[in-house]
């Protein structure tokens, strides 16, 4: 897939990783920064940034990836859909009034949301097909939109709004352990928030559970609990009852080369008990699991696969605001 990047930041570098590591897969033909400056950077690193949308808009492409800032986010989408662009939406849709994500939801594309494909997670959906009926789920550890389209997934809420939601907000003290990109030893206690959120649908209830310093305490792990009528589903593995009706745990083991000191690299595969629940289709490449759940949407797009559209990143955003 040949596409023009717009966005120089943190979550548009996935994407210039992505393309470095399968050329194959995907090629960045131009990126289109509104900042002179940073398209000088990016220019003497050898890339092909612009600052002019038309003119990174004239090379050859056939999606445009939005990956920039929130203030930017709107114009640009309406922008590109006037024009007809298939549109890679990595920016979310949280941040817009309820009229704008109303008109970017007829736009043609896909939302970059990673982790209904990210390999912990696409595993945990795929061995939650042997818990028969879900009404249960409990999320830990991924903020609104992330965490409703998991929940959107996993429940198969297609476009159903909560009959009513509880909303509770407990203020409280725990050590640090670290920052973004460090560790902390000897940490003094730091301020946090525990946000639960109650929300109860038709047939099943979602539990959302999330820390304010969750992405950067090692003390708070991050969890899931889809309960079914046939067991209970964790990131630690499958409890349900066997043919001989005895209680049986059937534990995930997941296949990793390496851990680095911020990213798990190249997994290889997921078993539970014996059986593959996920396999990384881009392995031994080394990529780290967010790069392997977008390099994932892509490879859907490009073979033609399903894939989740511009209208639910939409719906993402409306239950996640509720989050």
């Amino acid at each position: 897939m040949k596409v023009v990047l717009c966005g120089t930041g943190w979550r548009a570098s996935f994407y210039i990783r992505i393309a470095n590591l399968l050329p194959s897969l995907l090629k960045i033909t131009s990126i289109y920064s509104s900042s002179r400056d940073r398209a000088d950077e990016m220019r003497k690193k050898g890339l092909n940034c612009v600052s002019s949308l038309n003119e990174a808009l004239d090379t050859d492409h056939d999606a445009v990836i939005v990956a920039t800032g929130k203030e930017r986010f709107y114009p640009l989408m309406m922008e590109l859909g006037k024009r007809g662009e298939f549109i890679l939406s990595e920016t979310t849709f949280l941040s817009l009034s309820e009229e704008e994500r109303a008109e970017l939801s007829f736009l043609d594309g896909a939302v970059m949301e990673q982790y209904p494909y990210d390999p912990v997670y696409a595993a945990a959906i795929e061995a939650s097909k042997y818990l028969g009926n879900i009404d249960q789920l409990m999320i830990s550890g991924l903020h609104n939109h992330h965490s409703a389209a998991l929940a959107r997934v996993i429940l198969n809420l297609k476009d159903e709004l909560p009959k009513e939601v509880l909303f509770y907000d407990f203020p409280s003290q725990i050590t640090e352990t670290g920052k973004r990109d460090s560790m902390i030893v000897g940490g003094a206690k730091e301020e946090y928030t525990r946000r639960l959120r109650l929300l109860r649908f038709n047939s099943s209830i979602f539990l959302h559970d999330f820390s304010t310093n969750q992405y950067h305490n090692y003390l708070i792990p991050k969890s899931l609990e889809i309960r079914g009528d046939n067991g209970i589903l964790t990131l630690d593995g499958l409890r349900v009852v066997n043919s001989m009706g005895f209680h049986d745990y059937i534990p995930f083991v997941i296949h990793r080369d390496s851990v680095t000191w911020n990213s798990n690299m190249t997994i290889s595969h997921i078993t539970l008990g014996g059986k593959n629940v996920y396999v990384n289709p881009f392995y031994p490449v080394n990529l780290n699991d967010d790069e392997i759940g977008i390099a994932t949407i892509i490879k859907n797009i490009v073979e033609k696969k399903s894939y989740r559209t511009i209208k639910d990143g939409v719906d993402d955003a409306i239950l996640g605001s509720l989050l």
